[in-house]
């Protein structure tokens, strides 16, 4: 398990209405052609007839793609920004404001859950978002969850890089403030020590990024059985790579949409993939099936 925070010096401004704010929902659309692991899962698993629910919707990519494929879907998030958005594209669209871990519905009342990339974001971990799934979903019904990995080179090279950093940046510190003590700089020792403390409050939680053993063992305490584990990203395509743009920016294209990558990042995605999808994966997909018993 990895924990992550990212810096804002505006720790008033909402991270998701920035994020959105600077996506389309077309950019989103485009993505599902490409965005293989969940497109492949949800046509080959999902009931056509069932009624099914995205929770933590966003941008609503899947919620459209697969109600023009005559799928029976609800889209629920928290960000009103994202609803709007939602209603302004298409108003027929069944998309609604509301909380993931408080549903306004009845016990057993989907046939298949959906939430990809969301569950990681709760501090608190999975567990009450996975209860209230399994709340309203009906016996032996399906679901669908996804989350950043720890992949093999996050794990090997990334992990290790950002440790030394942490590290080095704690070292300068400690070091700054015993020089200044040193030289009896008390003032401007306090100084630097309210702004480093200042500085604290600009970093918050951003996601977790789970282990393959870790997303199936939140599973099976929730009461589902695991089915299938695939890597998520976009694998269906070597010109985009969520993982490789995600860690290693300067692979990526300038003005990079859905992390389209640069002509030395599609050599290495190509290569890697060759090897393994599993190397630079950006995410897991975990397909379940309810444990609940029927009345």
């Amino acid at each position: 398990m990895r924990k992550l925070f990212y810096f804002d010096k505006n720790p008033k401004r909402n991270l998701w209405d920035h994020m959105w704010s600077n996506r389309t929902i077309k950019q989103e659309l485009k993505a599902c052609e490409i965005e293989t692991a969940p497109r492949v899962m949800f046509l080959s698993y999902l009931p056509k007839k069932g009624k099914i629910l995205d929770a933590g919707c966003g941008f609503g990519k899947w919620v459209i793609y697969l109600t023009r494929l005559g799928y029976n879907i609800t889209g629920i998030d928290n960000n009103e920004l994202a609803i709007k958005e939602l209603k302004n594209f298409d108003d027929s669209l069944q998309v609604e404001f509301g909380d993931i871990l408080n549903l306004k519905y009845p016990d057993n009342y989907f046939d298949a859950y959906i939430s990809m990339g969301v569950i990681e974001h709760f501090e608190e971990g999975p567990f009450l978002a996975l209860k209230e799934a399994y709340r309203v979903l009906k016996p032996n019904s399906l679901i669908f969850i996804s989350t950043p990995t720890v992949n093999i080179i996050r794990k090997i090279i990334i992990q290790p890089i950002q440790n030394v950093i942490i590290k080095l940046y704690i070292l300068f510190r400690d070091f700054k403030f015993k020089l200044n003590k040193q030289r009896n700089y008390n003032k401007k020792s306090k100084k630097i020590k309210k702004k480093i403390k200042n500085k604290k409050k600009y970093y918050h939680f951003l996601e977790y990024r789970y282990t393959i053993n870790e997303l199936q063992s939140f599973l099976k305490q929730s009461n589902f059985k695991v089915i299938k584990t695939v890597p998520h990203d976009f694998h269906d395509s070597y010109n985009h790579s969520i993982g490789l743009g995600v860690d290693f920016p300067f692979l990526k294209t300038q003005n990079s949409v859905n992390f389209k990558l640069n002509f030395i990042g599609k050599l290495i995605a190509r290569t890697l993939e060759h090897i393994s999808p599993w190397i630079a994966t950006a995410s897991i997909l975990c397909v379940g099936r309810s444990q609940k018993i029927e009345a």
